[in-house]
């Protein structure tokens, strides 16, 4: 499925005769092969931007500066005048927009990318109030046109407020948070540089030098200024792009940083208040209650990983009166354009209550909560099991409401993904609390059907999920832009419990393929998804080598059920 889908994606019809008589203006920024397809080329379409044959084309800039401090491209003076350990050292705005526009990268485009495809369900940036502060720090840059260029036809505003794209902001902690909402929506071969065409292939996203430049940058603007929301929105965005490109430890460390600052501000939700219900909110209590969920929900999703299930969470936990973000984004099915509704919530409100993709999350992001806080040591109890009834009523019900609400494809695929998730950590920790010999579809053991069938229930779900998604994605591959870092994980866990338990689980074998074929698809998203694939082959080949966080010591049981079974046979001749 994955060489077939690969094919599909370079392809062009025969039957198209039409073309430009020139390449279109992205891929000649980025020198990249066009197919001067009309009235869009391939490429522009795959990434969902605006294909322009009608543009006047200059070269890049000369950035005058040495970057060496930040890109670790090559030995400077540190003391001399713009050396790091000069007194008078100074990040400049400039200087951090270089980061993109010597790669002819458009911030424009970025952000209106980033808003379109991450902050729906991850809302870390305010739309308005990143409009508006972005808008008072601008500063006229005339080399600036390199990266948008004269004649462009993309948008020349970022959302809410009018910006001449010839401009960029002044304060350095607005342009690194611009930088940093590039770096998580680039994937593929944008993160390929243009003096650098195999810097993906060898080096992977987590070496980027935008990357390591911001990691930088953050670091120094940290340590030397107060903690502001800008700088822990950088932090977040900085950590969701190490956990979805395989560095999950470091994104652990990178959420502890970004807390660090919340609670130093007290950055909380607030209160939900009936008599407030239908009182306008206020832009910046909005902020700081979008930061505070969506470093919650980051700091429970990373915890998916292996590595993590153990660690401590650091994102303190919601009462049931805080107040969930207020900004619902939904779909209008009639006039088949996004909408945005204001609504007032507590964390404690009923799943059939209509929400949007980042309320859901949150939802979610308690449940793991929950989940986590309930992990027992080595040898110990399990009191997960307790509360077992619990959390799988709370979840199916979440996942029957997100399913009744969707009017479109797509619309709480990720908050599928974490759910499912959780639901296979609950199945898989239930069997965990029975003998393995029992795990078969004919056992008279009460609790191994009910996590069997819990399984079942959730492999569905996914493979339902999967086979649509692989169907969208070979017609629609832009809808890669707007995938969790998640979404991997869900299909990693979900082939995992095929591959313990295929004796228990019907149409096993294609339900593997289906997903595996989708988690080759978000390996082209994110890193993550490629070293997912690894650790399943490595398991295919030597499952007794292979530790698998869910199952733990009872990662073998498939393997014992089999010898279990060949005895049977024989004792039955």
């Amino acid at each position: 499925m994955v060489r077939s889908q690969s094919s599909s994606r370079g392809s062009e019809s025969p039957m198209e005769t039409e073309r430009a008589h020139r390449a279109c203006e992205k891929c000649t920024r980025t020198k990249k092969k066009c197919d001067k397809a009309l009235p869009s080329c391939s490429r522009c379409t795959r990434l969902a931007t605006t294909c322009c044959y009608d543009f006047i084309y200059t070269g890049p800039a000369t950035t005058v500066m040495d970057q060496g401090y930040l890109m670790g491209g090559h030995k400077t003076d540190l003391q001399g005048p713009g050396g790091i350990l000069n007194p008078a050292f100074e990040i400049s705005s400039e200087a951090i927009m270089s980061l993109l526009s010597s790669r002819n990268i458009s911030w424009h485009e970025a952000v209106e990318r980033y808003f379109d495809t991450m902050n729906p369900w991850l809302s870390v940036v305010h739309p308005e109030l990143f409009s508006l502060r972005a808008a008072e720090t601008i500063s006229t840059n005339p080399t600036s046109t390199s990266a948008s260029g004269p004649g462009s036809s993309m948008k020349s505003s970022v959302p809410g407020i009018g910006i001449p794209a010839g401009n960029v902001p002044r304060d350095p902690t607005i342009a690194l948070l611009i930088v940093c909402m590039q770096l998580v929506t680039q994937y593929d071969d944008e993160a390929v540089t243009v003096d650098n065409p195999s810097n993906f292939e060898e080096s992977g996203m987590i070496e980027l030098p935008a990357y390591r430049a911001a990691k930088r940058i953050l670091g120094i603007l940290r340590g030397l200024s107060k903690p502001s929301i800008e700088l822990i929105q950088c932090t977040i965005l900085l950590a969701l792009f190490e956990f979805g490109h395989g560095e999950v430890i470091r994104a652990y460390m990178t959420i502890g940083d970004a807390n660090t600052m919340a609670l130093a501000m007290g950055v909380r939700p607030g209160k939900y208040v009936e008599a407030e219900v239908d009182v306008p909110v206020a832009y910046e209590d909005e902020e700081r209650r979008c930061v505070y969920w969506s470093l919650l929900v980051l700091d429970r999703l990373v915890h998916v990983d292996c590595n993590l299930v153990q660690m401590p969470l650091h994102v303190p936990a919601p009462a049931a009166d805080d107040l969930l973000p207020t900004t619902n984004i939904g779909w209008d099915s009639r006039s088949q354009t996004p909408t945005r509704t204001i609504q007032r919530h507590p964390a404690s409100v009923a799943p059939q209550v209509p929400l949007g993709p980042f309320q859901r999350n949150c939802q979610c992001a308690m449940l793991y909560t929950k989940a986590l806080s309930l992990s027992s040591d080595p040898g110990a109890p399990d009191p997960l099991i307790d509360n077992f009834v619990e959390l799988d009523i709370a979840t199916r019900s979440l996942v029957e409401a997100m399913v009744l609400q969707a009017s479109r494809w797509g619309d709480f695929f990720e908050c599928f993904a974490t759910c499912t998730c959780l639901l296979l950590f609950l199945y898989c920790r239930q069997l965990r609390t029975v003998d393995s010999t029992t795990i078969h579809p004919a056992t008279s053991d009460v609790t191994a059907l009910k996590a069997i069938a819990g399984l079942n229930f959730t492999i569905r779900i996914i493979a339902d999920t999967t086979t649509d998604l692989n169907d969208q994605l070979a017609r629609r591959p832009h809808l890669l832009a707007s995938c969790s870092p998640l979404t991997p994980y869900s299909a990693f866990h979900c082939l995992m419990v095929l591959s313990n338990f295929e004796h228990v689980i019907p149409d096993a074998d294609a339900r593997f393929h289906a997903s595996f074929s989708s988690l080759h698809f978000f390996a082209k998203r994110w890193s993550v998804a490629a070293q997912l694939v690894l650790q399943v082959e490595a398991f295919l080949a030597a499952p007794e080598s292979v530790q698998w966080c869910f199952m733990n010591e009872y990662v073998t049981c498939r393997l014992q059920f089999a010898f279990l079974l060949i005895i049977d046979g024989e004792t039955n001749k």
